[in-house]
């Protein structure tokens, strides 16, 4: 799910976090895909459910502001 509030270049995303050739990915259950920019990462969420909240900077490329861990499903 993606949200915008105030500013278009806003989002908040969740998924699942993941780290591969391209950095730090996320992919949603609908399937969207974003590529995260960040300096700052718990290595311990990789692979899990999270929530994003950052600037839009490219098609599917969030500059991130926040990471939090999420329970699945919510």
């Amino acid at each position: 799910m993606s949200t915008a509030w105030g500013n278009a270049k806003r989002r908040r995303v969740s998924g699942v976090l993941n780290s591969g050739a391209r950095g730090l990915t996320l992919q949603n259950e609908s399937g969207d895909f974003w590529v995260l920019e960040t300096a700052d990462i718990d290595p311990e969420l990789i692979g899990k459910p999270v929530t994003v909240q950052g600037t839009l900077i490219g098609l599917d490329r969030l500059q991130l502001d926040w990471i939090g861990a999420t329970e699945p499903g919510c």
